[in-house]
């Protein structure tokens, strides 16, 4: 085909700022068509269609495609079989600096001035038909508009073949909710919600003081706590800021059992650790619930036989604490050593009481005899029981009581006295100055040696300072009373 331009351009710009653009073009073909139909469906194919690259002239006579310009009309007149006029009606649109078409703006803005003194503007944008949905506004979007922030309230779209129209009214804003509160659900089951809402530049650090993360949050409902607070810049006018919420409940979250192999037994069975830790958030007031567990079973989450060994609580904010629980099988390998400390309460009141065994051997001497080489033992002259025997006793002891050992009950008592050693040695003294008494140890009377005392300092559970003081007695055997001249004499 032989294509010449007939003339280009006639140039049309509206009231509204649109500019259309035409020209014509002559097409011959190299051979007459048959039918005028033929040359018509010829025709329409070298034209193309609506929403194509309007063609700009050459120099050298062929033709280039606009890159801001669409075929907005097209009119086809044959002038005979052979030859046929095309004439375009092109339309330009707006288009940034990478040639990718972008909305303009047609005819003036409207603005209005409500009596609460909000602002509105209204105005209407043309683009492409091919124009990327997210460059159309939608309702709570917010637009910077010529340097003011604007959210949109409403938008109407006209779409035909060749271009979208669409009419949007926004308000100015400082402060606008961007949408409903987003409900979900977190890792661990716990309702969360978020919103976004948009700030201006200038409002963003008071913003962010009224939501403080693990503060409540009411908008999203009764007891939910704010989790993060995320930003994003909308160009230089303000924030969209999104505010994620959790709502805040006394639950367990997770509960674990570990077993761990600790051994064999002498016996050949084998020794098991077994510990389970569990993982509760609680609100504040039902904290209380969660302390002085210690030493107790665990309700519904530990098998039988578990002992509470530990609670750790940590405070996530005014309103809500973590706290997590160890509980130990009873059976578990040194537990209780583990777990045992020294009891320091009480200390002006408490006596600890230790009981023992100690042998106490008989000998001839003490019983008023002397053994000869042959092993024979005969009285010793001038003995006096008085002195010479451990036991009160008006004369020798019989024979069979010699070289015996007999059993005596040794009693150790600990008391508390406030205060230093140094304050005590008056009253440490006066006790080891008589050996012998009879009287009262531990709620046992009878016959009495005093044979050890002991003093530390130590303190107790507020830190104020004792002397502990140990003191053993051996009480003499069954049958017998302690001789106080023997003893006091030795």
């Amino acid at each position: 085909m032989i294509v010449q331009n007939l003339y280009h351009a006639n140039l049309k710009i509206s009231a509204e700022g649109t500019v259309t653009l035409e020209n014509a073009w002559q097409v011959a073909r190299s051979e007459p068509a048959a039918e005028l139909e033929n040359l018509l469906e010829e025709a329409r194919a070298w034209a193309g269609k609506i929403g194509d690259p309007f063609r700009i002239p050459a120099a050298d006579g062929s033709f280039e495609f606009a890159e801001t310009l669409l075929v907005s009309g097209i009119e086809i007149k044959p002038v005979d079989l052979s030859v046929f006029r095309v004439t375009f009606s092109g339309t330009e649109f707006a288009a940034d600096e990478e040639g990718t078409f972008v909305p303009a703006a047609l005819g003036a803005v409207s603005e209005t001035r409500a009596s609460d003194g909000v602002l509105r503007r209204k105005r209407t944008f043309r683009a492409p038909a091919t124009l990327a949905t997210e460059l159309i506004p939608s309702p709570g979007r917010v637009l910077d508009w010529e340097g003011g922030a604007f959210v949109c309230e409403s938008c109407t779209v006209t779409t035909s073949e060749l271009a979208v129209e669409f009419e949007v009214t926004a308000r100015e804003t400082t402060l606008a909710e961007l949408g409903l509160p987003v409900p979900g659900l977190d890792a661990d089951g716990f309702e969360t919600r978020e919103n976004t809402w948009f700030v201006a530049t200038g409002g963003y650090e008071a913003f962010a003081a009224l939501h403080p993360v693990g503060g409540a949050e009411s908008w999203a409902g009764e007891q939910f706590l704010l989790t993060a607070l995320e930003a994003k810049s909308v160009g230089k006018i303000g924030y969209e800021i999104t505010l994620k919420t959790r709502k805040a409940e006394t639950r367990r979250v997770s509960q674990v059992r570990t077993e761990e192999f600790a051994g064999l037994a002498r016996s050949g069975a084998i020794l098991r650790e077994i510990v389970w830790k569990a993982r509760y958030r609680v609100l504040a007031a039902d904290l209380p619930g969660f302390l002085m567990l210690t030493g107790t079973s665990p309700v519904d989450w530990a098998e039988a036989g578990c002992l509470i060994t530990k609670i750790t609580p940590a405070r996530l904010s005014d309103m809500e604490y973590e706290v997590d629980v160890e509980a130990q099988h009873s059976g578990n390998p040194g537990l209780f050593q583990n777990y045992s400390t020294e009891d320091r309460s009480g200390l002006d009141t408490r006596t600890d009481v230790a009981v023992d065994m100690a042998d106490f051997h008989i000998t001839a001497e003490m019983a008023g005899y002397s053994e000869l080489p042959d092993g024979q033992f005969l009285p010793i002259p001038n003995w006096s029981p008085l002195f010479g025997c451990p036991f009160q006793s008006e004369t020798k002891l019989p024979q069979s009581m010699i070289e015996k050992t007999v059993r005596c009950l040794v009693i150790t008592v600990s008391v508390y006295v406030s205060g230093s050693v140094a304050a005590q040695i008056e009253d440490l003294a006066t006790w080891a100055a008589t050996r012998r008494f009879y009287g009262n140890v531990a709620g046992i009377n009878g016959s009495y040696l005093r044979i050890a005392q002991h003093c530390k300092e130590t303190y107790n559970d507020v830190g104020r300072l004792y002397t502990r003081i140990t003191r053993s007695y051996q009480k003499s055997p069954e049958g017998f009373t302690w001789s106080g001249n023997y003893w006091e004499t030795y």
